[in-house]
């Protein structure tokens, strides 16, 4: 549906624009990412409100997307997986966020994600997709340093609202990083694909009980 909308829309601006058809795939492809983003955010905003997580799921999400732009990491094949997985994934971090842990605990867990956090942009960042790699060592070392300034920033914030005492808020940034730093790894990917398998499954059971 989205797509089809944004060819419509795209076709509209070409029109008018008087471009060439490349363009108009442009616009399309431009379209579609945009709608499909407002989408998603439309949805987390909606469900985190009535699950009473807004602000430690607002907080994943921040954590989550800055690390990931610079960072890569694995997609799903279709957009309604995207939409599924990430929108469970987040509200589910989110979520997660509002159990009281310690000190103690939120510390060492900090820790080890700012660690892992750091092999892994060292290791695998920028992480690509069949459709997207990015071969180019000059720019995957700019990608890298990147993320790397993104860790360092999140680790400040994290620091200091551990010192307000602000755990679950500390604890969201702690899990949307962390979630993001899973997606770069190998096992994200393997993870990424098993769903994907479950999810063609499901629409194809879904089609062919439509069809009958």
């Amino acid at each position: 549906m989205i797509k089809a909308i944004a060819r419509r829309v795209a076709g509209t601006m070409g029109a008018q624009l008087q471009v060439d058809r490349d363009k108009v795939e442009i616009f399309a492809y431009g379209l579609e990412i945009i709608l499909g983003a407002l989408l998603q955010l439309t949805i987390l905003l909606l469900l985190s409100l009535f699950m009473d997580t807004f602000i430690t799921t607002m907080i994943c999400l921040i954590a989550f997307a800055s690390l990931r732009y610079f960072g890569g990491g694995v997609h799903l094949n279709t957009y309604s997986g995207c939409l599924i997985v990430g929108v469970s994934l987040l509200l589910g971090l989110g979520k997660l966020a509002t159990i009281d842990v310690s000190l103690e605990a939120l510390t060492v867990i900090s820790v080890l994600a700012l660690l892992m956090g750091t092999y892994t942009i060292f290791r695998w960042a920028p992480a690509g997709t069949e459709k997207k790699q990015i071969k180019d060592e000059t720019t995957r070392l700019r990608q890298r340093k990147k993320a790397l300034l993104v860790i360092t920033v999140w680790s400040i914030i994290t620091v200091v609202l551990i010192k307000q005492k602000l755990n679950a808020n500390a604890f969201a940034a702690v899990l949307g990083a962390f979630g993001s730093f899973i997606l770069i790894t190998p096992l994200g990917y393997k993870a990424f694909k098993a769903f994907d398998n479950i999810l063609n499954i499901i629409w194809k059971g879904v089609r062919r009980c439509l069809e009958r």
